[in-house]
């Protein structure tokens, strides 16, 4: 008779030995909040979604909130009210954009049990100075075509996202993954139609990822998200085409912001990023700078 542990010792040396090998670079620092916008003005308690648009910040509320945008002022004063017309807001959690379009991610799902999930395509030269307007939009369909059931206990779903990156002319989601703490990338065409989405890669963040954004060069992709009340943000740079996850890795824990709920993130530029918190009884409403030259003078 063979051993049990000797058949489990094979099998290891087997797997590990077979296994392909992921490249994997990670350290651990961390950088101090500093105040960049310390309160956005009442009707945008939530700042789900941040981004960066003619010279305002924008941002809009989750789930039960307005199919309103906001643009807002280095102030906090809100500028601009846009209407999204036709559109519903169920659970809207990302905002990105490239040359021509916004797209809204209307793809929070804590209980995994959606099968409406879709992201808003606005033309950005649809909207105009005034202050209140309405926007016409086309809708971008998806399901997952893994998910078999659409029954799950709530937060526990592997069938969440609250991440939502565009990058040379497709759209990259990443998973909120409550089952694991992982985040699995999927793609997407940014044509209007309707899309059965499968993962193309995953990566252990260790935590639930709440938004992403990548570099005005094109060169960093940072995803924020938190674990155990701390808020926590990934990089990646140095990475074949559009294959994230190959390339180098690090991990920046936020520190002066431990309990607040981190939902939107985006860089002010190549080396700094701005991340916006929901109203709680720690905080504000805000948004925060994170400086990245100080992970590279040491001064973290």
């Amino acid at each position: 008779m063979i051993n049990i542990h000797s058949c489990l010792l094979l099998m290891f040396v087997f797997f590990s030995c077979t296994a392909p090998e992921k490249k994997e670079n990670i350290a651990t620092v961390s950088l101090q909040a500093e105040e960049f916008i310390p309160e956005v003005a009442g009707k945008l308690i939530e700042i789900s979604g941040l981004m960066i648009f003619n010279d305002h910040f924008w941002g809009f509320n989750d789930s039960g909130g307005k199919n309103e945008l906001y643009g807002f002022s280095k102030s906090g004063k809100i500028k601009y009210e846009i209407e999204l017309d036709d559109a519903k807001n169920r659970d809207w959690e990302s905002i990105t954009h490239n040359k021509k379009h916004i797209f809204l991610g209307d793809f929070g799902n804590n209980m995994g049990n959606r099968n409406n999930l879709r992201i808003y395509k606005i033309k950005k030269k649809d909207i105009s100075k005034k202050e209140e307007q309405k926007v016409d939009t086309k809708e971008i369909e998806f399901q997952y075509a893994n998910q078999e059931s659409f029954h799950f206990f709530d937060n526990a779903t592997p069938y969440d996202c609250e991440a939502m990156v565009a990058y040379n002319n497709k759209l990259y989601l990443f998973s909120k993954n409550w089952r694991d703490r992982t985040t699995w990338l999927y793609k997407l065409p940014t044509q209007k139609g309707k899309y059965e989405i499968t993962p193309t890669d995953t990566f252990d963040v260790k935590g639930l990822v709440t938004g992403a954004d990548i570099s005005p060069d094109k060169k960093t992709l940072a995803l924020i998200g938190y674990e155990n009340y701390r808020s926590y943000m990934w990089l990646f740079s140095n990475f074949p085409e559009d294959r994230f996850f190959e390339g180098d890795s690090q991990t920046i824990y936020l520190d002066g912001i431990d309990g607040a709920q981190t939902e939107g993130i985006c860089f002010l530029n190549n080396d700094s990023i701005l991340v916006s918190c929901e109203e709680s009884k720690s905080f504000n409403q805000q948004v925060f700078l994170f400086d990245l030259n100080k992970l590279k003078d040491g001064t973290h």
